[in-house]
């Protein structure tokens, strides 16, 4: 007995890849979030399986059933709709329930949509996944919260009919932020879209969403200090007057004639 978690195509069906194509072609049966997608999966693989419907509104019970064919001694392959199972689509139950039950497991990596987005959009450094935000706006709330100050770049998962009222939801959660847009990855109009969270979703929704949201940036310590002394302060340091006004005046997000000011105050002391 034993189950595998297999990765499918996000997209473009050529990302199979052949450990998948085995697996699949040598199973019992195989698992599945809906029979009719998976079964176009199959048939362009030309692999002929039972399918069971595995899916998250069920999917205690649907556990339940899997682990006793499982320890019947028959091979099961767990599929999503696309990408990796257990990522954000059911799974995690049965990996779970299986593992109690000591059956062998096993995973056949494959695509999915976040590190896709992820490379797409360029990120380096680490990001925090957070997926699918839960419906009620509460609940949303408090999968948020913990995350406000993180540093790092956020990654979401959205649907074409609610990726606009969760761009909003997230402007009111963590104020004006830069954010990506990723849709329709792997295949033939794959798309990144650069826009911030007070500007929303620049184009008609169309497909499934990753939604990548800067990380909160660092305080800088010398905002503590009054203009006068954070404009002293890169004076000290060698830099010169121009230079020293652009940039506190950056800083602080005040006109360059304002923080020249200071200079002229300076100069006539």
């Amino acid at each position: 007995m034993a189950l595998y978690i297999v990765g499918t195509p996000i997209g473009n069906l050529k990302d199979i890849t052949e450990r998948a194509r085995e697996i699949l072609s040598a199973v019992d049966l195989v698992a599945c979030e809906d029979t009719r997608r998976t079964l176009v999966l199959l048939n362009a693989l030309g692999i002929k399986k039972p399918l069971v419907s595995y899916y998250k509104q069920k999917e205690k019970e649907g556990a339940e059933r899997l682990v006793a064919l499982l320890k019947e001694g028959k091979e099961i392959a767990l599929v999503s709709d696309a990408g990796m199972p257990v990522i954000s689509d059911p799974g995690a139950v049965l990996v779970r329930r299986a593992r109690e039950e000591g059956v062998k497991i096993e995973t056949v990596p494959g695509p999915t949509a976040v590190t896709t987005a992820a490379a797409l959009a360029g990120l380096d450094g680490g990001f925090v996944f957070i997926g699918f935000l839960p419906e009620k706006a509460a609940d949303k709330r408090r999968r948020l919260e913990p995350f406000i100050a993180s540093p790092l770049p956020l990654v979401f998962y959205a649907g074409p009919h609610d990726v606009k009222d969760i761009l909003a939801f997230l402007y009111g959660v963590f104020g004006d932020r830069k954010a990506y847009l990723a849709k329709e990855l792997t295949k033939l109009h794959e798309t990144l879209l650069e826009t911030t969270l007070a500007a929303g979703c620049p184009d008609e929704p169309r497909g499934e969403y990753v939604i990548l949201v800067e990380g909160r940036a660092a305080e800088n310590p010398l905002l503590a200090l009054s203009p006068a002394e954070h404009l002293a302060h890169y004076l000290s340091q060698g830099m010169d007057k121009k230079t020293a006004i652009k940039k506190v005046a950056s800083e602080r997000g005040v006109p360059k004639d304002e923080i020249y000011r200071l200079t002229i105050v300076h100069d006539d002391v």
